[in-house]
């Protein structure tokens, strides 16, 4: 069987299998069945804006050595939008960038979130779109904060803004790792047991620091994939991420080397700024291949859809810009027939951000999600709480992200900057 045809093969296998096995029985939405917020749309415009009061910053502790950066959007009306804006080891640095940024926006109208994307990104008072990922991060926040604030104002969620829902649930997948096969399997099964169906490991870096590889750290990765596989069966997802370890040449071994395992996807097998190397990897194995995790505008992931170089795009809808140019950049992907697999390792509000697009567009496959035994206390500072179920996150029908927090809760986990 020639490439073309186990791909298309492969593809049809994997998005039912993420279904089935991930996603369990659809869900009617109630917004999306004459019910809930998108019945109830109380807030029309008529020619009204929304002007923008003020902005501000907030960072919280995690248990994961990443500090949530959250942007709240404050309007004249009293109502306030959030945002995400983490850049992990960085937050402190994207605040501030957060504060550089405010007086372009202040006294804008907030539903004009495409204006003022553009003028932030491009504009001569900002960075004529070179800024990088940190100036990028900062307007991810900013955007994701005026979504929310679209959706308070018309009562509903933001998946419905996007076109959505075509489903309630997400697919979602957690980590795992150990320094043996044993204490592979055995953390594999703990995190399966929180309710997971599909797990992400490093494996090929523990085994291999790149970036050539030698013929033991191949047999190395090979006998943990067979341990793995014998304990968990043919039905949990699998996938690598060797975080661009490795360069084109031993990552095409890697990838030929996992074919018999059938991964969902190998993430990030080269660096980012090689899309060509990404390429003859592709080319090379039946393993669908994956990145893209730290681009930051849909003009580079056009090069890499361009190249043909992956089979699953993995924006961050913090590094990216926001919801703005994330649904751009999925709708680029779907000309492509490249599924969307986002990557998140923010808070709930990015965590939101990723699922309400996810739940819009026609090319998801899988978000990534910190399971809940690394932040034990994440729920606890929600009014509501993030729900998995069945190996999926619900997508909630509350109006914008659908994201508050107990600021009472809250208070013992904030940080000065």
């Amino acid at each position: 069987m020639n490439r073309r045809r186990f791909l298309k093969q492969a593809t049809k296998t994997a998005a039912s299998t993420v279904a089935a096995v991930v996603a369990g029985p659809e869900v009617v939405p109630t917004w999306a069945s004459g019910g809930g917020p998108a019945a109830r749309m109380s807030h029309t415009r008529s020619g009204e804006s929304l002007p923008i009061r003020d902005i501000s910053v907030q960072l919280v502790q995690s248990d994961c050595g990443r500090k949530w950066t959250h942007v709240r959007v404050h309007t004249k009306e009293g109502l306030t939008g959030i945002g995400e804006a983490t850049y992990s080891r960085k937050e402190t640095v994207v605040a501030r960038m957060v504060e550089a940024l405010k007086p372009h926006i202040l006294g804008r109208d907030a539903f004009d979130i495409e204006g003022i994307y553009r003028d932030l990104y491009s504009g001569g008072g900002t960075a004529y779109r070179t800024g990088g990922i940190i100036f990028t991060s900062a307007i991810s926040g900013i955007d994701q904060a005026l979504w929310d604030l679209k959706g308070k104002a018309l009562g509903a969620p933001v998946c419905t803004l996007l076109g959505g829902p075509r489903s309630s649930r997400v697919p979602v997948y957690s980590h795992f790792g150990g320094p043996d096969k044993d204490a592979l399997v055995a953390n594999a099964h703990s995190v399966l047991s929180e309710g997971f169906r599909a797990l992400k490991s490093s494996i090929s870096i523990s085994e291999a620091r790149g970036p050539r590889i030698s013929r033991e750290e191949l047999r190395n990765i090979d006998s943990r994939y067979a341990a793995l596989r014998q304990s968990l069966g043919e039905e949990i997802l699998l996938m690598d991420d060797p975080h661009a370890a490795f360069d084109p040449t031993s990552a095409l071994e890697v990838a030929r080397l996992l074919e018999p395992y059938r991964l969902l996807f190998f993430e990030e097998p080269t660096i980012p700024e090689d899309p060509e190397g990404y390429a003859r990897v592709r080319q090379g194995t039946t393993t669908p291949i994956a990145g893209s995790e730290r681009l930051t505008n849909k003009h580079r992931f056009n090069d890499f859809f361009r190249a043909a170089a992956l089979d699953v795009a993995q924006p961050d809808p913090v590094y990216i810009g926001g919801i703005t140019e994330m649904r751009k950049v999925c709708s680029l992907a779907e000309t492509h027939q490249v599924s969307i697999a986002p990557h998140n390792t923010k808070g709930p509000v990015g965590t939101m951000a990723a699922a309400h697009v996810m739940a819009a567009i026609p090319n998801p496959l899988i978000l990534e999600w910190i399971a809940p035994s690394r932040i034990p206390w994440r729920n606890d500072v929600l009014k509501d709480p993030l729900v998995l179920q069945d190996g999926s996150l619900v997508v909630p029908d509350r109006p914008g992200l659908g994201v508050e927090f107990d600021e009472d809760a809250l208070q013992p986990h904030l940080v000065p900057y």
